[in-house]
């Protein structure tokens, strides 16, 4: 996570190998950015790594997501900051793969024909809370572009 931290100035550390960067702000090309994180991860730790750029949290897992499920496409970075890249993402990913999302939630989702992200991002948030709770309207919110969900970071 150092050499996430050396490259941007706000990072939260998710898990063992998982992190969230706040890029607000920063000068340059933000795909070009995420490409030199995941070289220089990839050069000092042998590992490789995908990187999502968004505009919350659960966009930005989304984003991940896709820059690993098309990674021969997208070189590992996708950046859906951009509207028409980001409903294409949202259109092109099943309810069941957003995070946060198990498979009873899923059914339940598609039960009430929410079937992908894109249907998630457009349902009327207070029904879900209504019908779910708050975690499932704030991951809603998200997908929409709302920032519920701010960046955590832990002094060191």
């Amino acid at each position: 996570m150092a050499i996430i931290e050396s490259m941007v100035p706000a990072v939260e550390v998710y898990s063992i190998d998982e992190a969230f960067a706040d890029l607000t702000g920063l000068p340059g090309n933000l795909t070009e950015l995420g490409r030199s994180i995941r070289s220089k991860v990839y050069r000092c730790t042998g590992i490789p790594v995908g990187v999502g750029i968004a505009p919350t949290k659960t966009l930005a897992k989304l984003a991940n997501h896709t820059a690993k499920r098309l990674q021969a496409h997208t070189g590992g970075v996708v950046d859906i900051c951009d509207p028409v890249k980001r409903d294409w993402a949202l259109r092109n990913t099943s309810v069941g793969e957003v995070w946060g999302i198990g498979r009873k939630m899923k059914a339940h989702l598609e039960g009430m024909q929410i079937r992908s992200a894109k249907d998630l991002a457009m349902a009327d948030p207070w029904m879900l809370r209504k019908t779910f709770s708050v975690v499932i309207e704030k991951t809603a919110r998200e997908l929409a572009g709302t920032a519920c969900l701010e960046l955590d970071e832990v002094e060191p």
